[in-house]
């Protein structure tokens, strides 16, 4: 591991990973980390086994960054102690929290299903899915919940998070290994921090708010929803068809009390 990227979601984790990516890293991103390596979070946050576990699937890789490594950063940095951090930091806790929760706001209008609450008994994928963005949710908003439920929120909460975060990276990581970044900033001191030369392409700017094709629509395509969804079909036939068995027992059995 060379970078831990400590930046919470809605910090630019989308455009530094395509950044890092195009300085020629490899980079583990939401993607990576719930289809590749789901159970093993899942385990280590239910104490299941130890960090180390989790840790040897990612002493080859390049980068992490965003959820859930992000919020487990720390963990990241004990196991990888020489690695650098970068730390993205939005102009404000408040400008923070608003990009965060406009972003729950469109995953629960566009994405959220009449059933959801049904999931987790249809799917056992979407039940270890869901203990682990319960689990996210919890570290980055200071809150309970769940991303796709509709709640109160508490912005005190999620912005007291957000800045005891960024505070905590701050006070624990070294000076000489720390790099504090502002999104929108650029490639300049990435590039000088990293000791990368400076690509002439224009900084990525992904995964804004609202727009068609952000890491909440993104995330209706991983390999785990997917296996969501056919966990799901397949519990409906089989469902289905056991009601239609019982049905037809049943009416077998009535209509052989009425003959006899």
């Amino acid at each position: 591991m060379k970078i831990i990227c400590a930046g919470f979601p809605k910090t630019g984790t989308k455009s530094m990973a395509k950044a890092l990516r195009q300085l020629g890293y490899t980079v583990y991103d939401l993607e990576e980390h719930i289809d590749l390596h789901m159970d093993k979070f899942v385990d280590f946050m239910d104490g299941v086994t130890n960090s180390a576990e989790l840790m040897a699937a990612y002493k080859d890789v390049d980068v992490c960054v965003d959820q859930p490594a992000c919020t487990m950063w720390l963990t990241f940095f004990k196991h990888f102690p020489d690695a650098k951090v970068i730390l993205m930091e939005r102009e404000s806790s408040d400008v923070w929290f608003n990009s965060y929760s406009k972003m729950f706001l469109y995953n629960i209008e566009k994405h959220r299903v009449w059933y959801q609450d049904l999931l987790p008994y249809l799917s056992r994928t979407h039940a270890r899915f869901a203990k682990l963005c319960q689990q996210c949710f919890i570290r980055s908003t200071a809150s309970r919940g769940i991303f796709w439920d509709k709640q109160p929120w508490s912005a005190e909460c999620w912005k007291y998070q957000y800045e005891m975060h960024n505070a905590a990276v701050r006070h624990l990581v070294p000076e000489q290994q720390l790099l504090i970044f502002k999104t929108g900033e650029g490639w300049q001191r990435l590039c000088q921090f990293l000791d990368k030369p400076v690509p002439d392409a224009p900084f990525p700017r992904e995964n804004v708010a609202g727009q068609t094709g952000n890491v909440m629509d993104q995330l209706q395509e991983f390999k785990t929803q997917t296996k969501i969804n056919e966990e799901v079909r397949r519990s409906v036939i089989i469902s289905g068809a056991s009601i239609v068995a019982a049905i037809a027992v049943s009416a077998v059995i009535l209509l052989r009390n009425k003959i006899w």
